[in-house]
């Protein structure tokens, strides 16, 4: 017998095909085809056939239609057990799975280089499918999942078998098959990387190209993203002329960048009640959206703290969470805290986790908000905002289209949110207390003493947090009875309030689990709440009291285990991240204050910012980062007094960037803790430690904002080192970003101040790396001989004091002051900082010096020289996954082109324009857009040189870099010269004259 879904649903035996009735005969047998030797339950098919209105005499007609599939397949085919229904499928019976198996093994056989088995496999494999799969049927859930499922796995099978094709070589046999592909799967990106790669292997290279350009395009349209790393780089292979890289499926599943992201927290296995809540909830946000017609869907579940609003929220979007394919959003809004989470950075980090790039995203928060819901118009997501301060703080993270649901909970009502549902939530039924007492502390404990378990949640006013505390307590000490918990809440300071409603119940619920603490584990949960930090690992209870690490985080578990502290998830290394609930928080503090004196709870906060400094000063050094001096204070560090302290650093070690990305939240709340409590020399060297993963991830936004904090905390603090050092960073992080005027002109000025500042501080190695700063301020007004002197004072600073990076930097500085006037000075320069480079082991510092060397040698007109310089630049650039250097090398790679008139100009200053644009980037795009102008001019597009080059000269107006702005005024006025405007070419080249004459 034989069964096919792959398609319409129909089952032979031998060659006679068996009748299998009417529809809801056919619903039901794929309903058990979909879970094929698996038990489903009565209740399961009776939904799927009938939804949620079935009839009331839907067992018995169940039941008939079992009895007529078994007439049409056999008795012993459907098995009823004790579970549900059971369809017996033998090995090799369904069409799904000899399609699976096929597909395995021409799998097998590509991975293995053998391309001619492979492909008689893998079109074997495909042979199975004769359409969708169900087709013709009205599909639940349960089957649009595994025809999802199926239907990628079919496309991953197709993808499999055309580069089994590319590996034999018939290249231009497959064009007009995966033209089509393309066409029918637009945003499938290894289709397209398999459809240039045939177009530039048929000879087709400017096909292949305008292949990507429209992938370029139509991604930005539609997603807001650029094209992923495999394109790009097989874009760039193409561009530079060489042998294009094969697209794998393991390439490309290493280079996607989810675009689904599933944030919700761990749902808790001991929810219990709240039944009427979730059918509410279940029916207003599950189900099929609006198809993005319409308001959008919006409940508010709003109550005490310590009710349970978070939870509830929690496990309501995880029962609806499969209506939602494209995702999941969540974010503590931190409303019952002094400082509510930011909208704007609220939208940065769901922008990012849709897949936008950190320096893509946009300044204001309008802005953010309007990127936001166009990234959401055509999803279907759940966004869950918990513990929201205000409407206006979540207005701007509301989506625009119904295809999206939103589920806030708050302890206000937010009744300003328009058409929003609310849901107010009270404390829990007795019976359901009870339940819940019985679930943490065990069921035969409750059962023994059910007067004891009342009387418990009783005096716990039947509030969520304070029987889950009491619950916690019990099931840690399995040697008290439950009468002698009641007679303590009854006992302790008068029911501690009498467990009023409002804050003094969830004070008191909590005081209950606080008292059951030892005296130093109590300690612990004072000072762990007193950190900002949003979450932490269980080695910083260590560092804040001064103990070893296993010692600290089994304090830390202690807390887990009275429910004091809940486990947030775990860091690359496979070890658990904790976090405090808001409320928890906030008593622990009041605790504190009435505990513990101030000076030593700041002594402690100190040991952990030490401790955090003493890791990112390890992990800042494996970052190749920029080159500038690393330079540290004086601020103590704290380190583990045991023999632990290898596995405590093994992060930082192993991957520098993952333990940066664990850390960063708490990082930032670190720095800025550390500034408001008088500790900014702690602050300024932990947020110097910051800077390279800043600079590697793009944060710039979040680099200027923490480094703001400290600068001030610094000035206010009379400390100079430190505020010079932030101040270097600060220039670093505004120079080359969009935003603000005469930018090249801030940071001579800035140049100029931290000259002053290291000078009088005698520390040479900053000193250096001001001049370099000066020196590029000066390159940038055409002041080449001053540029060249502060280049050779900051060479002979760098040389005294040993900094060989300063050294480095100093050389390309200054083959930069030499610009084209003196160009064979420069090589000279930049060869010697590419030889400081490669010693320093630093490969985007290396990077930089190719990319300019290659373009001295296009000036040159050594164009072979100046290719192979930027080729090895942009190899570089590919293994390091950095979209700022990427755009660098593009723009570098189009000026060479341009010089020597080579067709391929256009189509890398395009790349480099799309690239600098969505990074924003402005003097990247300024120079490809000049580019892009010439070569408009060369091509008699007159308009749109024009275009180009009015949007160069604007951008190259707010970068101060008058030899730039000079040339490009001078390409303006050729191109208004073209274009028959006489006037303004005039205008355009009176302006260029005056820069050059001006120039020192």
């Amino acid at each position: 017998m034989e069964f096919a879904i792959l398609g319409p649903l129909h089952v032979t035996a031998g060659a006679l095909t068996l009748p299998l009735g009417g529809g809801k005969q056919r619903a039901l047998l794929a309903e058990l085809l979909c879970h094929a030797g698996r038990a489903v339950p009565p209740s399961a098919l009776i939904e799927a056939l009938w939804g949620d209105a079935p009839p009331r005499t839907a067992s018995d007609n169940l039941r008939l239609y079992v009895h007529q599939l078994r007439r049409a397949l056999g008795r012993d085919r459907i098995v009823r057990t004790g579970m549900g229904y059971v369809l017996e499928v033998h090995p090799g019976e369904l069409d799904a799975d000899r399609f699976e198996a096929l597909a395995e093994q021409g799998t097998i056989a590509l991975a293995a280089g053998d391309h001619e088995r492979a492909t008689t496999l893998l079109r074997q494999s495909l042979e199975h499918w004769r359409g969708p799969a169900y087709a013709g049927l009205n599909l639940t859930a349960d089957l649009r999942d595994h025809a999802f499922r199926l239907e990628e796995r079919r496309l991953t099978t197709l993808e499999n078998r055309v580069e089994a094709d590319l590996a034999r070589g018939t290249h231009a046999a497959l064009v007009a098959e995966l033209s089509g592909l393309v066409a029918e799967h637009p945003l499938r990106e290894r289709l397209r990387a398999q459809l240039m790669l045939a177009l530039a292997r048929s000879g087709r290279q400017a096909e292949a190209l305008a292949v990507y350009g429209d992938a370029r395009r139509l991604f930005a349209a539609e997603l807001g993203l650029d094209p992923g790393p495999e394109l790009r780089h097989l874009h760039q292979a193409i561009l530079t002329g060489e042998t294009p890289a094969e697209p794998s499926a393991v390439s490309s599943a290493e280079s996607f960048r989810d675009p689904s992201p599933a944030q919700l927290p761990t749902d808790i296995s001991d929810f219990t009640g709240r039944a009427d809540q979730i059918a509410q909830l279940t029916d207003l946000l599950g189900g099929e959206p609006g198809g993005g017609r319409g308001p959008v869907r919006v409940c508010v579940i709003a109550g005490m703290g310590g009710v349970g609003k978070s939870t509830l929220a929690v496990h309501a979007a995880h029962r609806i969470a499969g209506d939602y394919p494209d995702g999941q959003l969540h974010v503590n809004l931190h409303g019952a805290e002094a400082s509510p989470a930011d909208p704007a950075q609220v939208l940065a980090a769901f922008l990012t986790a849709l897949g936008l790039p950190g320096p893509a995203v946009p300044e204001t928060t309008e802005e953010r908000a309007a990127l936001y819901r166009s990234h959401l118009a055509n999803r279907r997501m759940l966004i869950v905002l918990d513990n929201a301060a205000s409407e206006q703080q979540v207005r701007p993270l509301l989506p625009g289209t119904s295809g999206c649901a939103v589920l806030i909970t708050s302890r206000v009502r937010l009744t300003g949110l328009s058409g929003a549902t609310l849901i107010d939530l009270s404390v829990l039924e007795t019976e359901q207390a009870v339940r819940l007492l019985a679930r943490i502390a065990g069921a035969d404990r409750v059962a023994a003493e059910p007067e004891a378990a009342a009387e418990i949640v009783r005096l716990s006013d039947r509030i969520p947090l304070a029987v889950r505390v009491a619950g916690a307590r019990l099931a840690a000490r399995p040697h008290w009875s439950l009468n002698h918990l009641a007679g303590q809440l009854t006992d302790e300071r008068r029911r501690l309030d009498r467990l009023a409603i409002g804050d003094l119940a969830v004070r008191a619920s909590l005081a209950l689990s606080y008292v059951g603490l030892d005296l130093v584990t109590r300690e612990a949960f004072r000072l762990l709440g007193s950190l900002n930090a949003p979450d932490f690992g269980g080695w910083v209870a260590a560092a804040l009291l001064d103990l070893p690490i296993s010692a600290g985080e089994e304090l830390v578990e202690a807390l887990v285990d009275a429910q004091l502290v809940l486990i947030s998830g775990m860091d690359p290394a496979g070890r658990p991240r904790y976090r405090f609930h808001d409320l928890v928080r906030l008593y622990a503090r009041e605790r504190s204050g009435l505990e513990d004196d101030p000076e030593t709870v700041t002594t402690a906060l100190s040991r952990a910012f030490g401790a955090w400094l003493a890791l990112a000063e390890q992990a800042t050094e494996r970052v190749p980062g920029s080159s500038c001096a690393i330079i540290h204070g004086t601020a103590p560090r704290w380190t583990p007094p045991d023999a632990l302290q290898s596995s405590w650093e093994c992060l930082v070690e192993q991957d520098p960037m993952a333990w940066f990305d664990t850390e960063r939240a708490a990082l930032v709340a670190s720095i800025r803790q550390a500034c408001a409590l008088g500790l900014e020399e702690a602050a300024w060297d932990l947020a110097c430690c910051v800077e390279r993963y800043f600079d590697v991830r793009g944060l710039f936004d979040e680099w200027r904002g923490t480094h703001e904090v400290v600068l001030d905390a610094c000035r206010t603090a009379g400390n100079k080192l430190g505020e010079a050092m932030t101040m270097r960073g600060l220039v670093h992080a505004t120079t080359w970003m969009e935003g603000g005027d005469e930018a090249m002109a801030a940071q001579y000025d800035g140049a100029e101040r931290l000259i002053a500042m290291f000078g009088e501080l005698c520390e040479d190695r900053g000193l250096a790396d001001a001049y370099v700063l000066r020196a590029w301020g000066e390159g940038a007004r055409g002041d080449t001989e001053q540029g060249l002197k502060s280049g050779e004072i900051a060479l002979r600073l760098a040389e005294r004091s040993g900094h060989l990076a300063g050294q480095a930097r100093a050389h390309v500085c200054m083959a930069v002051a030499y610009g084209l006037r003196r160009i064979r000075e420069g090589i000279v320069h930049l060869l010697r900082g590419l030889e400081l480079a490669e010693k320093l082991g630093n490969p985007r510092f290396e990077a930089t010096t190719l990319q300019f060397l290659g373009l001295a040698h296009a000036q040159t007109g050594e164009f072979e020289a100046g290719l192979e310089y930027l080729v090895r630049a942009l190899a570089i650039y590919r293994e390091l996954r950095d979209p700022l250097l990427e755009a660098m090398g593009l723009v570098a790679l189009a000026k060479l082109y341009a010089v020597h008139s080579d067709p391929r100009a256009r189509a890398a200053a395009e790349a480099a324009e799309a690239l600098s644009r969505s990074h924003r980037l402005a003097h990247h795009r300024a120079d490809a857009l000049w580019v892009l102008g010439r070569v408009d001019l060369a091509e008699g597009r007159t308009a749109e040189a024009v275009a180009h080059l009015e949007e160069s000269v604007r951008l190259w107006r707010t970068r101060g870099w008058q030899e730039f702005l000079a040339g490009t005024l001078d390409s303006l006025a050729d191109a208004y010269t073209a274009a028959g405007d006489l006037a303004g070419a005039d205008r355009a080249r009176r302006e260029s004259d005056d820069l050059i004459g001006t120039a020192p």
